[in-house]
């Protein structure tokens, strides 16, 4: 697996410089001359997204035990600095955020919720996934096999992301995850078993929060939905200060097309090519030269390393605040 990540890498990066060079530094350095502040602006409206999803996260604790927003923000900023340096689908982010959730809301909680919550992201993906792939089919300048992958692609991801909710529901997936009989072979059969115990801990959370939570898991998908979407606001930015076509049509063909390719993509570590080639051909299908796609991903790339850094900050004193938290009670024990 890791030679597969360390192949992805390589042949993303082959593919960004490849762009890079076949659009021309001396291009790009001219087209980014009229953006001005616009650059600012685009990179800063990222943190309505990270607030957006962060409230969606909320949503997915029980009515009565939510953290505040801004204290579940720092986690959430953490998560995503993690998930876009590794190609794990954001399992590692979730890692991150569940360690560093508070700890009052109790492990078998915030694992509880990350689940709830990955599965009403995940939804919200899906959504805007199928709207891109219908946006191809219908306009885009594909043949039969690539029209074949474009449709089998969604329908996997589609099915996938059903599968995982209803194991959710069912109160079945950790259980699933944690039941294969060769754990107990590889921890063994004393710690297999107190991992399938507090699996089925954990499976009564998320069925309960599916049975009594029903509303607020709705608002999670729009929350996830509206981050989202914070994505068509920097396409309708880059083209105002550009002076391009900023109509609805436009702003939803790129954001969709190259959103869909986002997810399906999420295998290349950083989807280092495959975010710029998106947003290239995305932005060929509404008229508008592919190098301003490229211009705008690597906008979005200075956006990602600003917000990244903003999460790795966010992580080193979080976790400095739990080892001194951590500390004290020693101390006072």
């Amino acid at each position: 697996m890791r030679r597969l990540h360390g192949l992805c890498l390589l042949l993303g990066a082959a593919l960004f410089a490849l762009l890079i060079h076949e659009v021309g530094v001396d291009a790009l350095r001219r087209e980014s001359a009229h953006l001005g502040w616009g650059v600012l602006a685009i990179v800063a409206v990222e943190g309505l997204a990270d607030l957006l999803h962060t409230a969606g996260w909320q949503r997915c604790f029980p009515r009565g035990e939510r953290p505040g927003v801004w204290r579940l923000w720092g986690p959430q900023l953490a998560g995503a600095a993690i998930n876009l340096v590794t190609p794990t689908a954001g399992l590692a982010g979730e890692v991150v955020r569940g360690s560093l959730a508070p700890r009052a809301c109790g492990s078998d909680g915030v694992v509880a919720s990350l689940a709830v919550s990955k599965l009403s992201a995940a939804l919200a993906d899906t959504a805007l996934v199928l709207g891109g792939a219908a946006v191809l089919l219908a306009h885009g300048p594909l043949g039969a096999g690539a029209r074949g992958a474009v449709a089998g692609a969604s329908g996997l991801l589609a099915g996938g992301v059903l599968g995982f909710g209803l194991l959710q529901r069912r109160g079945r997936l950790a259980g699933f995850l944690a039941a294969p009989p060769v754990l107990a072979q590889l921890i063994g059969r004393e710690r297999a078993a107190r991992w399938v115990r507090a699996a089925a801990a954990i499976d009564r959370r998320i069925a309960a929060l599916h049975t009594a939570e029903r509303g607020a898991l709705r608002e999670a998908v729009a929350l996830h939905l509206l981050g989202n979407a914070v994505g068509a606001l920097q396409i309708h930015l880059f083209f105002s200060v550009l002076g391009l076509t900023s109509s609805l049509a436009a702003v939803g063909t790129v954001f969709l097309v190259a959103r869909a390719i986002d997810v399906l993509a999420f295998f290349v570590p950083g989807r280092l090519g495959a975010q710029e080639g998106a947003r290239m051909f995305a932005m060929s299908l509404v008229g508008i030269e592919p190098s301003l796609g490229l211009l705008f991903s690597l906008i979005l790339r200075l956006e990602q390393l600003a917000w990244a850094g903003l999460g790795f900050a966010a992580y080193g004193v979080l976790l400095w605040q739990r080892r001194a938290t951590a500390g004290v009670v020693g101390v006072t024990r």
